[in-house]
């Protein structure tokens, strides 16, 4: 049985206020032209098929016509919901779906999730759990002491009888780690003190484990127990990442092989440093870039509108450095969130992380002048 295994789409994520719906369209289109190629009896979404639990309507429109794709090209499809999604509402219309052979798992119900099927070498099963926290568990244990993450998972996996002579795949999105490690980035939701960090040898019965949550592609203590990682790179500590699709074969029980299908972006990302002259030096030379654009610049005094110089060659800047404030990581513009600021509040805020200090009486009043005259509306 060929599978492919993918996660963490994230659907509807803006990075640095830029929506990434077109670049997700694009590599979604890449995972189908594959499927199409390798022919795979089901894809495997291990979790954060949106970026927050109440998607944009695009978002939702986007997931609807990448199932329907695989539905029609007769793959199967099993899905859980991730940290990101809103369990419910990824279960809407999951029973109805199955009759379409789409199996999409929300919400733990108190016991784990089971689709059997059956190919050349018999028989192989599918247990499909959601992201879970201890909390989630307590409601279906009658009193006993508080969970860790690792115990609950455990609780929940021993909640069916899993025949170990047979072939079983499952899928979860937890923060699953080999003694310890595994690679991380920015992108993803952290944890304090790590307290939802279990160990792969917790799920040593099964044949593969399709993980999600971590966006690096990768194993974690075998092979067979894997990260699919994102299929886009959502910050640039994941600059050198490679993305793409995971094929998994499955054939008699011990005989598991994967493949890496790398995807390509739609914008890159790229990061340069330097003086500001030196990089419009190169970018003309260059002719410009669309690629998602991280300029870090390295002069010692100020500089004259450096966004929106550089943004004549690279339209997709997402956010500009100065290399000597990085140690306090003074981050200067860009990252704000544009809809819970008023104008007036984001140049206060980029004022203050550019000089190091806030704007004083008159200052302020400047702007909130300047402000109104724009025809500037205060929410």
């Amino acid at each position: 049985m060929k599978l492919f295994h993918l996660s963490d789409l994230h659907l509807g994520k803006r990075v640095y206020a830029f929506s990434m719906l077109s670049d997700q369209r694009y590599v979604l289109e890449q995972v189908c032209a594959l499927a199409e190629r390798h022919q795979p009896d089901g894809i495997l979404l291990s979790g954060d098929l949106y970026d927050k639990p109440i998607p944009p309507v695009e978002a939702v429109q986007l997931l609807d016509e990448f199932l329907t794709s695989m539905q029609q090209m007769g793959i199967a499809v099993y899905a859980i919901s991730g940290n990101h999604d809103s369990a419910g509402r990824v279960d809407f219309g999951s029973r109805i779906l199955q009759q379409q052979n789409l199996h999409i798992c929300g919400a733990f119900d108190g016991k784990l999730y089971h689709v059997s099927k059956e190919d050349a070498f018999g028989e192989i099963h599918f247990y499909l759990l959601p992201f879970l926290k201890p909390a989630t568990v307590s409601a279906f244990r009658e009193g006993g002491e508080s969970l860790t993450y690792a115990e609950a998972v455990k609780w929940a996996l021993e909640t069916v009888d899993i025949d170990t002579t047979k072939r079983n795949v499952l899928l979860a999105h937890q923060f699953v780690t080999w003694k310890g490690t595994a690679e991380e980035s920015d992108s993803e939701t952290k944890t304090l003190g790590g307290v939802d960090e279990m160990d792969a040898s917790l799920f040593f019965d099964f044949d593969y484990v399709a993980l999600g949550h971590l966006h690096s592609p990768q194993r974690i203590g075998r092979d067979t127990i894997r990260y699919g990682g994102s299929p886009l790179k959502y910050s640039f500590s994941e600059l050198r990442q490679k993305k793409g699709v995971t094929l998994v074969e499955i054939q008699e029980k011990g005989n598991v092989t994967t493949e890496f299908l790398p995807l390509e972006p739609l914008h890159p990302l790229r990061e340069m440093k330097g003086t500001l002259d030196d990089l419009l030096e190169a970018a003309e030379e260059a002719g410009g870039s669309e690629d998602y654009v991280r300029a870090i610049l390295t002069d010692e005094g100020a500089v004259y509108d450096p966004v929106g110089r550089l943004r004549v060659y690279y339209p997709n800047l997402m956010t500009l450095e100065m290399a000597q404030r990085r140690e306090s990581q003074q981050d200067l513009s860009l990252e704000m969130d544009q809809e819970q600021l008023s104008g007036p509040a984001l140049f206060a805020g980029f004022f203050e992380k550019q000089n190091d200090r806030e704007m004083d009486v008159a200052q302020k009043a400047l702007v909130e002048k300047i402000w109104q005259d724009l025809g500037g509306v205060e929410e």
